[in-house]
């Protein structure tokens, strides 16, 4: 062999690899994780439960160290702290998330989106082993920069630090996440949440609903189609808040709002106000043929569980209906009921979180059926034992750029002087 053949072979095997190897790898990464999703049901992370998820996480981060601290000068660990495999896997990431953000993350009805887990992306091995190689990358140049440290060197430590923390606790974090929900009846409790699999567990409270309220806007009056039921657009305008007094036009045609009922009941051809369950809004209307000057007194009513909708044929072609209330919002006031017997009183509002032992209770929903006058709520409750540490790794990623800022700072204010 030649003195050039040597040297371009050891130059091949001494350098790091490029672009072209690092697609190359992590292309293979996804192709792989793919096939495992095809001929496996397993979820990845999911099943990895604490304390398991403390000893996987525990030992990869001694792996990279072990692994830096015997090969700083191999072939891969030289690769994994270069630029073009950390743009490597910042490209193929940034793929996957495409994908999840074309397909939604749903049950699908298709067999190739399910067979090769596109649906579930964040739980989807190609996902996992994509992540695992970011994280190999990130992990390796923080630990490069610590064994190099110097104090110019503080702003990347931490900005970088806090990115694997985040990232970490995220990944890692994953199996010990718990979601259910709970349903709850006014004047009962109930300890029993139930999982997206429909798996029953025991809480350690339970959760005791005093009232339910769901407030409303009031309803809107629109012109439908009779064909289809379509309704019609009137000067980009699609329907009409209903304001006693108001007059709209359509057409030819002038409305009147001249009466509104928030909760009515049918008797004969008219509304009487009524409380009930079930009794829905109604609004009596006057219609007005503007070329001929005929007139029409009539009511209409958007219906309930309980009462039929009722609505005014205006011609042949076209007749005036109520929609549905839109909702204002809708609140539980629930007490927590202890193991120790305490009652905690709370009002839970949507996006109004409360925290108790490390859940958080979320409104969810009602019974949609009923609408305001549901006696049911369903309370999510989401558990995440990781979040402090992703808490903890983003405060470290601003505290990074403040100081990396501050000394940017300084050093420009010494340039100027």
């Amino acid at each position: 062999m030649s003195n050039q053949n040597v040297k371009t072979h050891r130059n091949f095997w001494e350098s790091p690899w490029g672009y072209a190897e690092s697609f190359f790898i992590g292309i293979g990464l996804i192709l792989s994780g793919f096939a495992i999703e095809v001929v496996t049901t397993n979820s990845s992370l999911e099943s990895i439960v604490f304390p398991y998820s403390i000893y996987l996480l525990v030992g990869y981060i001694l792996l990279l160290i072990t692994f830096y601290i015997s090969g700083r000068n191999t072939l891969v660990v030289q690769w994994l702290i270069k630029i073009p495999a950390s743009i490597t896997s910042i490209v193929l990431i940034t793929l996957l998330v495409m994908i999840m953000g074309i397909i939604p993350q749903t049950t699908s009805d298709s067999e190739f989106i399910s067979s090769f887990g596109l649906n579930r992306i964040t739980s989807n091995w190609a996902f996992l082993f994509i992540l695992v190689f970011f994280l190999s990358c990130l992990g390796m140049v923080i630990i490069n920069r610590i064994a190099l440290f110097k104090w110019s060197d503080v702003g990347f430590v931490l900005n970088h630090l806090g990115l694997f923390i985040a990232l970490i606790a995220g990944t890692f974090g994953i199996g010990d996440l718990q979601r259910m929900v709970i349903e709850v009846n006014e004047n009962q409790a109930n300890f029993i949440a139930v999982d997206k699999y429909k798996n029953e567990f025991d809480l350690d409270f339970a959760i005791y609903l005093e009232d339910f309220v769901r407030e409303e806007y009031n309803p809107k009056i629109a012109i439908v189609d009779n064909n289809d039921g379509q309704i019609i657009s009137n000067n980009g305008i699609n329907s009409y808040l209903i304001i006693e007094g108001n007059t709209y036009s359509f057409k030819n045609y002038s409305i009147e709002i001249m009466d509104y009922l928030e909760s009515a009941a049918r008797f004969g051809d008219s509304y009487h106000r009524n409380n009930e369950i079930g009794s829905p809004p109604a609004v009596k209307i006057k219609v007005t043929n503007n070329d001929i000057g005929d007139q029409s007194v009539d009511w209409i009513s958007c219906g309930s569980f309980t009462q039929q909708y009722l609505s005014y044929k205006l011609n042949a072609f076209y007749s005036i209906v109520m929609t549905i209330p839109e909702v204002k919002k809708f609140e539980s006031n629930i007490q927590i009921l202890t193991k120790d017997g305490e009652r905690i009183p709370v009002k839970l509002e949507v996006n109004k979180p409360y925290t108790y032992e490390g859940w958080k209770l979320y409104q969810y929903g009602y019974d949609e059926t009923k609408a305001k006058w549901s006696t049911k709520s369903i309370i999510e409750l989401v558990r995440d034992p990781w979040l402090p540490f992703v808490y903890l790794g983003i405060f470290m990623m601003i505290l990074g750029s403040v100081y990396i800022f501050w000394v940017g700072s300084k050093i420009s204010g010494r340039e100027v002087k």
